[in-house]
């Protein structure tokens, strides 16, 4: 197999690639999943890594345990981002230890429980849609919708006092940065992320309300204060940041195209199969989820060997023809169940329901309110936020 990259360090692309944050995969990504699937790029951290662009095998780097997420905290291990992984937390432990931390804190993400969520986040986004209608139009969705409500539903799910959204908001976008020059103010803001969360972990031991931080912190065969202080932030952080730009790409994917918004109003039923196939088709990464090989590994036709990075595009998976019918489409009544949004195997994101309530009612709520939403701007004008999960900066609407 040819993997043009690999021979020598000059020879390595940097990714994000020259041509990402924008609507459609450049075309780079074809040509690698058609032409060279096991390839070398470097990193925003400056480390070089195999990239995997192909459906089954980024399935098979996320599912097999000879690829670790424990490795990735290693010393010396690559990074993708300026800001380094919280070792000993589910996003960077294996079996056995990963699966006594998920065992510990996946009943506060069962189906049923979030659920009962549901008819508090239905109105929710029913009251920040009509607040849309109360700036005028156009308006920005994203500051007026799509990133209030994953914090607000976030913030009561956790505990963590709406007021103080400011002051995590910033530190959690330092969080997501790649760009190397911004390393002192990333290790700030995540100190300062971890000292407050660890302060709230102590108050909810000391005087536990109604939310899952005080549930768990009240549980004496539980996690232990700091593994308590690495789940709160791992929340904090991805559970507006992913959201947010969810609702926001979504949106936008729809009214660059009107005839699929039009549709999604005629034919409300659709949304939940609509989630699925955007989550499937809008890309929140413009690289993918880092594990490091613990063994050789025979790979889309070449070799990983034992301690490698290797980086599982689910982006590139998502459109990948192998495994799609008209992948670079969007095509609403798609019959959902394939995608990698949420990742899969034992790392599938604890979160996903609750991520998909918020986004089916958000659509449904701004589909029934607002049946003639169109763009302000062109959609080529919108601007995307260069970061490690990336969305719309803002989303200007009309109607």
């Amino acid at each position: 197999m040819s993997c043009p990259y690999e021979h020598g360090a000059d020879d390595v692309p940097d990714i994000p690639f020259p041509d990402a944050f924008r609507f459609d995969p450049g075309p780079r990504w074809a040509h690698l999943r058609d032409e060279a699937p096991l390839t070398r790029v470097r990193t925003p951290a400056g480390d070089v890594v195999w990239l995997v662009t192909r459906y089954d095998d980024v399935r098979t780097v996320l599912t097999d345990p000879r690829f670790s997420r424990a490795g990735t905290v290693a010393p010396g291990a690559p990074r993708v981002a300026v800001s380094s992984p919280l070792p000993g937390t589910l996003p960077t432990t294996d079996p056995p230890e990963h699966t006594r931390l998920r065992r510990l804190v996946s009943a506060a993400f069962a189906y049923r429980r979030v659920e009962t969520y549901r008819p508090w986040i239905r109105e929710l986004a029913g009251q920040l849609a009509d607040g849309l209608a109360a700036d005028g139009s156009p308006a920005d969705l994203r500051a007026a919708l799509a990133l209030p409500l994953p914090i607000r539903v976030i913030c009561r799910l956790l505990g963590v006092p709406y007021e103080d959204r400011d002051r995590f908001r910033e530190w959690t976008e330092l969080a997501y940065s790649m760009v190397p020059a911004e390393a002192d103010r990333v290790h700030a803001a995540m100190a300062a992320l971890t000292d407050y969360l660890a302060g709230l972990v102590a108050a909810k031991r000391a005087d536990p309300g109604d939310d899952i931080l005080s549930e768990l912190a009240a549980d004496p065969a539980g996690l232990s204060p700091g593994e308590l202080t690495a789940f709160g932030l791992n929340l904090l952080v991805a559970g507006h940041e992913t959201s947010a730009n969810q609702i926001t790409g979504f949106v936008a994917a729809l009214l660059r195209d009107p005839a699929l918004w039009d549709r999604l109003v005629a034919e409300p039923a659709l949304v939940g199969t609509a989630v699925e196939e955007l989550l499937r088709h809008t890309r929140l990464s413009e690289t993918g989820q880092l594990r490091v090989a613990v063994k050789d590994v025979p790979l889309a036709g070449g070799t990983v060997r034992a301690g490698d990075g290797v980086m599982a595009a689910i982006a590139a998976a998502n459109r990948d023809p192998r495994a799609f019918d008209r992948p670079d489409e969007i095509v609403l009544d798609r019959e959902p169940g394939r995608h990698l949004a949420f990742g899969v195997g034992p790392h599938f994101c604890l979160g996903a329901h609750l991520a998909r309530v918020e986004l089916q009612e958000a659509l449904t709520a701004l589909t029934s309110r607002y049946p003639g939403l169109r763009l302000a701007v062109p959609a080529d004008d919108l601007r995307w936020r260069r970061v490690l999960v990336s969305g719309v900066d803002a989303l200007p609407v009309r109607w």
